[in-house]
């Protein structure tokens, strides 16, 4: 069994994994301000609360879009599993050719998700990550990470409206029965999940115009569930563990015998 940990910067993910398949799952809220001993104690806690021990995981593995909490979190595991964790980054063994003009711009959480990609799913696809961004990777068919989208997640775009529009307000992120509304904050509700939606399927469209062929496609990210089901793209494969298993598996290639 081995620890793999995602830093975002909404929170920080933490499973365990039997080979590929997650037997336990919790997360911590992303805080620059905590130090290596309270996510410690918070690491410990969580999985007690959930009747493990921690302290059983032989490896550990992290990848992380967060610089400033890296260390912190590297260091909590270390206390807590006694295991020195990998980070994901250059100089460590993917298996992933990386097509952009600087592939170390390329996030581990991306790296690790589209190391599964490749093993599971057809060739071309664009992975989906609907979190703090809407943020796409794009895999050619022979399986190269060819590049990559990014704009404003739901809660980003609603809390400049909020912040930049003296009338609008705070709002969940929640999802209207129809497009057209009739409140200013169901309004907004409408154009954060009906828009973040439209903003996915027309950029799906302009990925295979330039790619010249259909991709599958896989979502994942905490506002998967909510954006997902109002696409109009069929056949979108949800995949809430993809990142860990990457992360596995890159673990495994790595692995010092």
């Amino acid at each position: 069994m081995i620890l793999t940990v995602d830093i975002n910067n909404t929170s920080v993910v933490f499973a365990v994994m039997e080979e590929t398949k997650a037997l336990i799952m919790t997360r911590l809220s992303s805080d620059k301000s905590r130090t290596a001993d309270e996510y410690a104690v918070l690491l410990e806690w969580a999985f007690r609360q959930r009747d493990f021990d921690i302290k059983k995981v032989e490896g550990a593995i992290i990848s992380s879009v967060v610089p400033p909490l890296t260390a912190a979190i590297k260091d909590a595991v270390l206390l807590v599993t006694g295991c020195s964790p990998l980070i994901v980054g250059p100089g460590v063994k993917t298996g992933l050719n990386i097509r952009l003009d600087d592939p170390t711009e390329l996030g581990g959480d991306f790296v690790a998700s589209a190391v599964a990609a490749i093993a599971e799913y057809p060739m071309p696809c664009v992975i989906v990550v609907m979190g703090t961004a809407i943020a796409m990777g794009i895999l050619d068919k022979a399986g190269n990470y060819v590049g990559g989208i990014i704009s404003a997640g739901p809660m980003v775009s609603q809390e400049a409206l909020a912040r930049g529009a003296s009338m609008l307000s705070n709002v969940s992120v929640s999802p209207t029965p129809q497009v057209i509304c009739k409140s200013t904050n169901t309004c907004m509700q409408s154009g954060l999940v009906h828009g973040s939606a439209a903003l996915i399927d027309g950029l799906l469209e302009r990925v295979e115009a330039e790619l010249g062929e259909p991709v599958s496609v896989i979502v994942t990210g905490d506002w998967a569930e909510t954006i997902s089901p109002h696409c109009k793209r069929q056949g979108l494969i949800h995949d809430k563990e993809i990142l860990m298993r990457g992360l596995a598996m890159i673990y495994k290639k790595n692995k010092r015998v």
